[in-house]
């Protein structure tokens, strides 16, 4: 059986990465609900996606980083702060299967707005910038970070508002996923929640693949047909979500 989940996750991992790295997000929202149906406790499925979203974002920052919205991205990290700090504290005083259907819950929301939301109107039309609102997504995504490992749908549904340019949204995704992951898991590892014993294998395994399939989302993205693709993969993430939450519900 562990070998099966190896290969498994390891495609779930790979194809998760090709859409992150095609769209600038995704990946969590993917691999989160999958990898806990397959029965990976929370706790490890957090260390996993965080420590993989730190490794492919790390050239997504260097390659873009002339694109990225300075003010924006500061406040999204900022606000990031605080969201895991409460995130953590939650940790320690709600029962796992609430956070799975927590997880499974942001899942099917988030894929659903960015299936039915209605097409953009051309970038670069919002109304004035607010700092309010990146730094409430900042929160919003640290707290979901640290708990869930899925930070990315409040960052992604205030760009998506804003029509954010393409380059310009995978750009700030890209340093907001960077710094949100690493400082959760500097949290997770000095309280003593992050044990190589249990996940050092699946990464071992899965962090090739999901480099590889994030080069190739980044490399051929504009070529793929990533339309239906997102379509595809967004509705596997709904029934995925609500899988994760019919599941868990039984354990609370």
């Amino acid at each position: 059986m562990e070998g099966i989940l190896l290969v498994a996750g390891g495609v779930v991992v790979f194809l998760a990465s090709v859409l992150a790295g095609g769209t600038g997000f995704g990946y969590s929202l993917v691999c989160a609900p999958l990898l806990l149906l397959a029965g990976i406790p929370l706790a490890d499925v957090v260390v996993i996606n965080l420590t993989v979203g730190v490794v492919t974002r790390i050239g997504a920052v260097l390659r873009l980083r002339h694109s990225v919205d300075r003010q924006r991205s500061t406040y999204l990290v900022a606000g990031c702060v605080p969201g895991l700090l409460l995130g953590h504290l939650v940790l320690d005083r709600v029962d796992a299967d609430a956070l799975k259907v927590t997880a499974g819950v942001v899942a099917v929301v988030a894929a659903g707005f960015l299936l039915l939301r209605r097409p953009a109107v051309p970038p670069g039309e919002p109304g004035a910038p607010s700092r309010l609102a990146p730094g409430v997504a900042g929160v919003l995504g640290g707290f979901l970070g640290i708990t869930t490992s899925m930070n990315g749908p409040p960052p992604v549904i205030l760009l998506s508002h804003r029509n954010v340019a393409p380059r310009a949204f995978i750009a700030d995704m890209a340093v907001y996923l960077l710094a949100c992951n690493t400082m959760a898991l500097a949290v997770i590892g000095l309280t003593g929640g992050l044990s190589l014993d249990r996940v050092g294998l699946l990464l071992a395994c899965w962090l090739p693949g999901a480099v590889l399939g994030n080069l190739l989302g980044v490399a051929y993205g504009s070529r793929l047909p990533l339309a239906p693709f997102r379509l595809l993969t967004l509705g596997l993430v709904m029934v995925t979500g609500l899988a994760t939450v019919a599941t868990s519900i039984g354990g609370l």
